[in-house]
């Protein structure tokens, strides 16, 4: 199954309306990790025909929107938080141990705008960047997740360049 993971859309819906476009019939879900909730609330009903699932971030304050949201694919638990209250910008110890209590196989946070990709063999952390607006990088971001039927789990991280091309980091 692959996922598209976005965060931190902030508003700006261009780069993220494009990949979907463009990747839409490869993927079997969105992800979209908060700040800006609404976007995915938006982008869901654009986009009707893939299944989204949307937490809230530390800029979102919607009542109906969950703050942590944990999903099953294909016998993989992973755990969907913006991360802002695991303090996410100091190290990923926090979130790691966090989500391993919680009995997740994957994190997957937002918050810093800097992209990781990381599995210590425990828990695999995945923060897909900003499309939107980068921090660290010269371009957006976004990521690809994908778990296979055996429930193998690898992360891509794909910069968007522009309209048409997106590379992998």
């Amino acid at each position: 199954m692959k996922l598209l993971v976005i965060s931190d859309t902030h508003g700006y819906l261009k780069n993220a309306r494009n990949v979907i476009n463009k990747i839409g019939d490869r993927i079997d879900a969105v992800i979209h990790l908060g700040d800006h909730d609404e976007d995915a609330e938006f982008l869901a009903e654009e986009f009707y025909d893939i299944p989204f699932y949307y937490v809230q971030g530390n800029n979102d304050y919607s009542l109906n929107t969950p703050e942590v949201k944990m999903i099953n694919v294909n016998n993989r638990k992973i755990i969907l938080t913006h991360g802002h209250k695991q303090q996410v910008y100091w190290s990923y110890d926090k979130i790691a141990y966090w989500a391993e209590e919680n009995g997740a196989d994957a994190v997957f946070f937002g918050h810093t705008h800097r992209p990781a990709n990381e599995y210590d063999g425990t828990v695999y952390i995945f923060n897909p960047g900003s499309i939107s607006s980068p921090r660290g990088t010269n371009y957006p971001t976004f990521g690809i997740f994908d778990i296979n039927e055996e429930g193998k789990m690898e992360g891509t991280i794909m910069f968007y360049i522009d309209d048409n091309n997106f590379m992998k980091m």
